[in-house]
């Protein structure tokens, strides 16, 4: 039996974590306990299974943890803890370089694809708090302007802080329906105030302006599910897709008044 075995299970976990598997934790702990023991000895000692210990050694000793006399029978003795661990590191610092070369060359291949290819993706998102998530995370990348078509769905409290925390160099503006002023408007927004609806077809009729977020015409987030169910929204930066609600935007402001636009 191992001695002072209290803590061996933790201490094979931090090996673990450093690329030893259980037998050459059990192994090396077992060797550091001695001043050399032979195979049939280690396997006394460590409890691992005679016909693994040889193979075991044979890693050990080429992850640089064991050295072997040129007695026979061969002696085994543990490299000290402080240079195992040093060797171990520099392993996983060489290993870890090298894949992540490897990976980077999988994701540079990947991110080469033709762009257009690349971003006809629509996102599908359920839930207000993953809807709001995201609608906060495309505000704060705006660069130049934002353009918001409101439902009072869009306008939490969450995406409010965000507008104001844009920088005064963005151009933020915000289509409402109604007569007057809405108290949920960011200070730092423009609020275009429409007095009738008229939508076109490709956006389709309704009593309610669609709710859509556009950022820098590049990125567009827009509402599509109801108050009283679970709401959903699309997200895309779809050429076709951000085209489609850009449009859409011009057509809205075309319907201002110019009377109204600066109530």
């Amino acid at each position: 039996m191992a001695k002072n075995t209290s803590n061996t299970t933790m201490i094979q976990e931090h090996l673990k974590s450093l690329g030893l598997t259980k037998y050459e934790s059990l192994v090396y702990i077992a060797l550091l306990q001695v001043d050399g023991a032979t195979a049939t000895e280690i396997h006394e000692i460590s409890g691992v299974p005679r016909a693994s210990v040889y193979p075991v050694l044979d890693k050990l000793s080429k992850k640089q943890l064991v050295n072997i006399t040129t007695t026979s029978p061969k002696r085994f003795a543990a490299t000290p803890p402080e240079e195992a661990i040093d060797s171990l590191i520099a392993r996983i610092t060489q290993d870890s370089a090298t894949v992540k070369q490897e990976l980077s060359a999988i994701y540079e291949e990947r991110t080469s694809m033709n762009h257009a290819e690349r971003q006809e993706t629509i996102w599908s998102i359920h839930g207000a708090e993953n809807i709001g998530s995201r609608a906060i995370e495309i505000i704060r990348t705006a660069e130049s302007e934002v353009a918001i078509i409101s439902g009072r769905t869009t306008l939490t409290k969450p995406v409010q802080e965000a507008i104001k925390a844009l920088g005064p160099d963005i151009k933020v503006e915000i289509a409402t329906v109604g007569g007057r002023r809405r108290d949920d408007i960011p200070p730092n927004a423009e609020e275009l105030i429409i007095e009738t609806i008229h939508q076109p077809e490709n956006i389709g009729a309704g009593k309610h302006l669609p709710c859509v977020i556009i950022i820098d015409q590049q990125r567009v987030i827009a509402f599509s599910g109801g108050e009283a169910d679970t709401p959903s929204a699309l997200y895309s930066e779809s050429p076709g897709f951000v085209s489609l609600f850009t449009g859409y935007w011009a057509f809205v402001k075309g319907q201002i008044p110019i009377s109204g636009e600066k109530q």
